[in-house]
């Protein structure tokens, strides 16, 4: 009976695999999603083998194509990607008041919202350059010389400096940071992740590589992830015909005696 509870192991670790390879596909076109591979460890008692367990959900942050949209600011609509490390610093916001822990993004889709602000599609306030767990400050664009209308974007340097089109040339910087441990990082949802005591404090890099007008795609591959399926969808197989054929056996045992 040992092989069948082995192989109940198995089928629950092909389980794991299939959801992770499914929830990898199922965000192959989110911009910023990064993607996971589930991580398993053989189950040991004494020299003998006794099934498989699942040891961890690695997030992947290898970095994904960059896509180019043109919205560079000038429109009110801000695409930004980082090439290389790090990430965006956005404070959630309820009732008007920025909510602590700030979150962290790849998806750099942003514009300016009715009051100058520049948000993401979900109204997260895109900071600027700070020390965390602090936030930055929000990234406001300064008025027009038209009345009722925020300046315009005239440049963004690689480095997050953006410089508006009023009358001052306004610059502030955006804040991209990195951490010492990028797996420590929590996925929170809405391509957000959270520090954590085991990825350590972000710190704010000085010299980023910031792209306006682009998009970072996501990191999941839809082939690799279309052959993980099938290599899940194997071991579950294998495994349940290990069930069945020790089914099998213990019938034909007990038919004999």
């Amino acid at each position: 009976m040992s092989s069948m509870y082995t192989a109940l192991s198995g089928i629950n670790a092909a389980s794991v695999n299939l959801d992770t390879t499914a929830h990898n596909i199922a965000n192959s076109s989110t911009i910023g999603f990064k993607n996971s591979r589930a991580e398993f460890g053989d189950i040991m008692a004494g020299k003998n083998g006794i099934g498989v367990q699942t040891e961890a959900i690695n997030q992947l942050f290898q970095q994904g194509g960059v896509i180019s949209t043109g919205n560079n600011g000038s429109n009110g609509k801000l695409d930004l990607a980082i090439s290389g490390n790090g990430f965006f610093q956005v404070a959630n916001v309820a009732a008007g008041t920025s909510v602590t822990p700030p979150l962290y993004t790849r998806a750099g889709s942003f514009h300016v919202d009715a009051g100058g602000l520049v948000v993401n599609n979900l109204g997260q306030r895109l900071q600027g350059s700070g020390t965390p767990p602090a936030l930055g400050g929000d990234i406001t664009a300064p008025a027009s010389a038209t009345a009722g209308l925020f300046a315009g974007i005239a440049s963004i340097d690689p480095d997050g400096t953006i410089t508006f089109d009023d009358a001052a040339a306004t610059t502030v910087k955006v804040g991209v940071y990195d951490f010492p441990n990028v797996q420590g990082l929590k996925a929170v949802g809405d391509t957000n992740w959270i520090q954590t005591a085991a990825s350590g404090a972000g710190v704010a890099l000085t010299t980023p590589h910031v792209m306006g007008g682009f998009l970072e795609a996501s990191n999941a591959d839809l082939t690799d992830q279309l052959v993980n399926m099938i290599v899940a969808q194997r071991n579950f197989q294998a495994n349940a015909k290990t069930i069945t054929t020790e089914n099998t056996l213990s019938e034909t045992i007990i038919n004999i005696r």
